[in-house]
């Protein structure tokens, strides 16, 4: 803090002091630079882990949807072979015909 300047002080005793409180004050910088460094990699280190689990609760819930888009298409496989054999001759007329359509579809002219 500033100090009344006195008439018994000397120019080098204000020197001496005004060196004491700029060591104070490089002490002071270097302690907050310290809390501010940890302070940050503590930000960091709780930001990385809540991606991680982030990720980890993505990859989670995209197996599940594998697995059930799994599971659908098997039972869709399960009730098309079911048709063919309930069905033939629907299933054959079906493929014949789906089988022209994309042939005219694609053909060229």
């Amino acid at each position: 803090m500033a100090q009344a300047k006195s008439a018994d002080t000397s120019p080098q005793d204000e020197m001496d002091h005004l060196s004491q409180q700029i060591a104070t004050l490089r002490e002071d910088i270097s302690a907050i630079s310290k809390t501010l460094a940890g302070l940050g990699g503590a930000t960091r280190d709780a930001a990385v882990d809540g991606a991680r689990r982030k990720v980890s609760d993505l990859a989670h819930a995209s197996e599940q949807q594998l697995h059930a888009a799994q599971h659908r298409a098997e039972e869709l496989g399960q009730q098309a072979a079911d048709a063919v054999r309930n069905q033939p001759a629907a299933a054959v007329g079906l493929a014949v015909g789906l089988g022209f359509l994309l042939g005219f579809m694609t053909g060229r002219k």
